[in-house]
């Protein structure tokens, strides 16, 4: 945070910092929905407005519409590479999983700037670290309470294991799919592939995933399911 000179303003009880001078909060880049448009309605392609050009990975929310059912959020994928980010994918997890649409939001602790009338502020090397028409987004809350519910094996003959979690979202809260779309290494030795597919399972409240493996089951994981709101 500003030291010696600058700007810095917080707010709420634990003082967070709003606005500093010298540092970017997490900003709000785009936001919208999605919906299914390829693959005869099992997955959702989205694409940003305009491409993200910086080095690090932005982060995706998304927010599933509410149904009775188990919605996939499987085999998720965020499009481009370092310096030309440009979009994420979203498929269902089989024929069983209700198809993928929703809202959704992309963040990162840059600014764009975007205000024709109110306040901007730049760091030393002239970069923009605040606008105050591109909204925070916050981390709310995280979870990775995971309980080994079984396994089995896929349509092609990989086996599964899977886990499930209490998960409850408010309408205001997304899910961040950064840590779901990373493939693992299994085994002490470093070899096997694990490929991580993810389910709500809106009526039960809980969350569910599924460990794709190509050598042996996994009865433990410690990824954790982060949940953000972007503020207007």
């Amino acid at each position: 945070m500003a030291d010696s000179y600058g700007l810095l303003f917080t707010a709420g009880d634990d003082n967070r910092t709003v606005i500093d001078s010298e540092f970017s909060r997490m900003s709000t880049l785009y936001k919208g929905t999605y919906v299914t448009n390829e693959s005869s309605g099992a997955s959702s392609l989205t694409l940003f407005p305009a491409v993200i050009a910086t080095q690090e990975q932005p982060l995706v929310f998304i927010r599933p519409n509410s149904a009775n059912g188990v919605i996939g959020m499987s085999n998720l994928e965020i499009l481009g590479s370092p310096g030309s980010w440009t979009g994420f994918r979203v498929r269902r997890f089989s024929d069983y999983t209700i198809q993928p649409s929703g809202r959704w939001f992309v963040a990162n602790f840059v600014t764009q700037p975007l205000a024709t009338y109110g306040a901007r502020f730049w760091n030393a090397s002239g970069a923009p670290v605040f606008d105050s028409a591109s909204p925070p987004a916050i981390f709310v809350r995280s979870s990775n309470t995971w309980t080994y519910t079984g396994s089995g094996q896929t349509g092609q003959g990989l086996s599964i294991s899977y886990f499930s979690a209490p998960f409850n979202m408010e309408e205001d809260e997304y899910f961040m799919i950064n840590n779901f779309i990373m493939s693992a290494v299994g085994g002490t030795s470093g070899n096997g592939y694990r490929q991580i597919s993810a389910m709500w399972d809106y009526p039960a409240k809980l969350i569910k995933i599924g460990l794709i493996v190509n050598g042996g089951n996994t009865v433990s994981t410690g990824l954790t399911v982060m949940i953000g709101k972007t503020i207007q």
